[in-house]
């Protein structure tokens, strides 16, 4: 059990023949009174200050989780982000690849368009000349004709007509064999565009 300041107050002590001064005794009694009611005083306060900072101690150990928890919850958004920003960075390229491709599609298509509509012009061109060719001749055995009929020469060997009659058919089988190539390379490239 403890003793109090009270106790050593009361505390009485036998008395002897040869025993000590009351006087000193009572006085250092009163000493130890004093000093055992500061240390009693000293400790409640301590305790009262212990108990302050157990509570600061139990704020900051609630602040200390509180921040690894906000800082765990910003790490786990900092990834999120950063996951949700590289699969948007994917789906971005690979939509502009995607672009790309139909993009040199079609250019490839337009070229070919136009490597197709270059050789059907060389075809006219040269089905043109052939034909004007061929009128050219006509003309020029009519010519021909009229200065033998000026000269009063009036036979026409048939060698002669008939050379000139299968060049002319000749010329008309190559214009229609290109006409006919160029109808099916037409109708070969509208259903490459459907």
């Amino acid at each position: 059990m403890r003793i109090t300041p009270m106790d050593i107050e009361q505390q009485e002590f036998s008395r002897s023949f040869r025993g000590y001064n009351e006087e000193e005794v009572d006085d250092f009694l009163d000493k130890i009174v004093k000093d055992y009611e500061e240390l009693i005083n000293e400790n409640v306060r301590l305790n009262e200050e212990i108990e302050k900072m157990q509570e600061k101690l139990k704020e900051f150990s609630e602040i200390e989780e509180t921040l690894r928890s906000a800082l765990l919850n910003a790490q786990k958004s900092a990834e999120e982000m950063k996951g949700r920003v590289e699969s948007e960075a994917k789906i971005i390229i690979e939509k502009a690849e995607m672009e790309a491709k139909a993009l040199k599609q079609q250019v490839f298509q337009k070229e070919d368009l136009l490597k197709n509509e270059i050789d059907n012009l060389r075809r006219y061109k040269f089905i043109f000349k052939e034909k004007f060719k061929s009128m050219l001749n006509l003309y020029l055995k009519m010519l021909e004709n009229e200065e033998f009929e000026e000269v009063e020469n009036y036979d026409i060997k048939e060698e002669e007509i008939y050379k000139e009659k299968r060049e002319e058919e000749v010329s008309e089988e190559k214009a229609d064999k290109l006409e006919r190539l160029d109808e099916e390379q037409n109708s070969e490239i509208k259903e490459t565009e459907n």
